[in-house]
């Protein structure tokens, strides 16, 4: 029983194969006796007329939009912060006041300042322009008056020699004269010197160290200035605070980051640019721009920015397109694509690269002539833009090359006109 259950196996599959084997057969004669009547008739092709046109390849590159501008806000000192200005998110001007640190004792440096600044001033004057009438007055009347000190106290120095010899008083009260006639004596010697000085006038070293000491005075005045300005952090750009990390009360410390400012009137797409692609880019260039959270937006930019040294890993150049964001759509950190034309050709002839044939090295089309038959030509790829390739050698313009056909159509092959997509014959 087994024996005969295979058996009708076998001849199942043999009839199955031999039934393949002459559909198979039948087929290849229909077709062949189509492709003889094609050959007689004429083989349906499209054909591609041969114009002189301006042709442009684009390519997509992703990247990541960044402000146009970064600046980081901190202090220049360590200091409490008294106020804060602003917000995050605030849009802020040049120059606005965002922080103001506690100014109290810097207040009181530059005060100080300030009055050590008048007084050499003065000093300067004076020297300068010599003593007033009055001032030279005033000396005068105080070497008088110390004069008429040194003199009682003379007198009464001596009373007090003459009660110690007669054993009346101690030393101790002759020394204490003694100690009070020295004070009014150089007392006097001051008031007589001042009063000199002013009659004679400065000498010119005197005037030089005054100026000096007027400089001095000006340098601390304007450091006092300066350490009072830091208590001021102001915006030194355009822009919206993105960034804040301190709050009021906080010891804002030196050097570290109190507020983030950006710049975002206009923002760049950074791209990493093939190698490929550098040669035909320029700055300026016209670029096409959209981001993935605005489906449908289209942006324009320019090329702004071309970097001159590649990345190592992978070859690419560092590019930014500066693009017009006063409508605050575009935020930074937002994934977008530009679109970039990196290759042009101007006025030339180009044909589909379906059209293209091959036989060994060699790279051809076929053309209809005007007795609807193929003919070989010749031509030489310059430029691939998509779909279209620009050819040179062998065909002319007003050519008629077959884009696409049965592989039966070779040269001297009797062809017709078969229906064609747009832009093809």
């Amino acid at each position: 029983m087994k024996k005969i259950i295979i058996l009708l196996i076998i001849v199942i599959a043999l009839g199955v194969v031999g039934a393949y084997r002459i559909h198979k057969e039948l087929t290849a004669q229909a077709a062949e006796s189509i492709d003889k009547q094609q050959l007689k008739t004429g083989v349906p092709v499209r054909i591609y007329e041969v114009r002189q046109q301006d042709l442009q390849r684009s390519v997509s590159i992703s990247g990541s939009i960044e402000a146009l501008q970064t600046v980081n806000v901190a202090a220049t000192i360590t200091e409490h912060i008294e106020t804060i200005h602003v917000s995050t998110g605030q849009q802020v001007g040049q120059g606005d006041l965002l922080v103001t640190l506690d100014d109290t004792k810097s207040k009181l440096r530059l005060a100080q300042a300030e009055a050590s600044l008048r007084q050499a001033r003065e000093n300067l004057r004076k020297l300068e322009n010599g003593a007033r009438p009055e001032e030279l007055e005033a000396a005068r009347a105080l070497m008088e008056q110390a004069q008429v000190q040194h003199d009682l106290q003379k007198i009464e120095l001596e009373r007090q020699r003459n009660l110690y010899k007669e054993q009346v008083v101690t030393l101790q009260v002759v020394q204490n004269t003694e100690n009070l006639f020295n004070t009014t004596k150089a007392a006097l010697d001051a008031a007589r010197a001042q009063y000199e000085l002013l009659k004679k006038g400065a000498r010119e070293e005197d005037i030089e160290l005054a100026r000096i000491q007027v400089d001095l005075a000006q340098v601390a005045h304007d450091q006092a200035q300066k350490n009072l300005d830091d208590h001021y952090l102001h915006a030194r750009i355009d822009g919206q605070v993105t960034l804040r990390r301190y709050e009021q009360g906080d010891i804002a410390e030196m050097n570290k980051t109190i507020f983030q400012i950006v710049h975002l009137d206009e923002v760049y797409l950074v791209l990493d640019v093939s190698e490929l692609y550098l040669p035909n880019l320029q700055i300026g260039m016209e670029v096409a721009v959209t981001v993935d959270p605005l489906p449908g937006k289209n942006f324009t930019g320019r090329i702004a920015e071309i970097n001159p040294v590649a990345n190592e890993l992978d070859r690419s150049y560092k590019t930014k397109i500066l693009i017009d964001n006063r409508e605050d759509l575009l935020k930074p950190g937002m994934f977008g694509r530009a679109e970039m034309v990196v290759a042009r050709a101007e006025k030339v002839l180009a044909a589909p690269g379906d059209a293209l044939r091959k036989e060994g090295e060699q790279t051809y089309v076929l053309i209809v002539d005007d007795n609807l038959t193929a003919q070989r030509r010749d031509v030489t790829v310059v430029g691939v833009f998509g779909r279209l390739v620009q050819l040179a050698g062998g065909i002319a313009e007003g050519d008629k090359i077959i884009s696409f056909s049965q592989d039966i159509v070779q040269a001297g092959t009797k062809v017709k006109m078969a229906e064609a997509p747009s832009g093809e014959k």
